[in-house]
């Protein structure tokens, strides 16, 4: 060969080759990865997830959209359903007061879990281990308690005959004589 050429030898030329390679995939994840942080935003990124959060080894109180509240153990069902085992709920009358019911006693006699679409959940809250509600299903479940049932469906009372009251009318107004 010539003085002038330049000799590069062919594992030098292979590792530049290799790590060419290397940066252009390291620069595709780098775009994926921002691409997926600005769609989803960054705080998603490390934010736990509803089940994550649930408290396994306790209670949760589920509040739904219609107003409606349930107690149990509750388990995330992939992204649109939760799933709720040993159910309870409080039912107010004014002989009994406040009554914790487990649900099952209905007139339909519902089975466990209840299935609750994540959409109709407004909120759920861990109870804590020394709540009323808590030591209340801890009393139920060690017999310290008897079980309470639903109460019963009432009907609205049955009137014998319907009374109609009469309705108003309009008076007839004679129009004044035009001049």
């Amino acid at each position: 060969m010539g003085d002038n050429a330049i000799v590069i030898p062919v594992g030098v030329l292979r590792r530049i080759f290799t790590l060419l390679i290397v940066l252009i995939v390291l620069i595709v994840l780098v775009l994926i990865v921002r691409t997926q942080l600005f769609r989803a935003g960054i705080s998603t990124l490390f934010a736990p997830s509803a089940a994550e959060l649930i408290d396994r080894n306790g209670y949760q109180a589920v509040f739904l959209v219609n107003g409606q509240f349930f107690f149990g153990k509750l388990q995330e069902q992939g992204d649109k359903y939760f799933a709720l085992s040993d159910v309870f709920y409080l039912s107010v009358s004014e002989q009994t007061g406040q009554q914790l019911i487990k649900r099952g006693t209905e007139l339909h006699a519902p089975k466990e879990p209840m299935i609750i679409p994540a959409s109709e959940i407004l909120f759920i809250e861990n109870l804590r281990d020394d709540g009323s509600v808590a030591t209340a299903i801890r009393q139920f479940r060690s017999g310290q308690i008897p079980v309470a049932t639903a109460p019963p469906l009432t009907a609205p009372p049955v009137t014998t005959a319907p009374t109609v009251a009469p309705t108003a009318r309009p008076s007839v107004v004679s129009p004044s004589p035009t001049r």
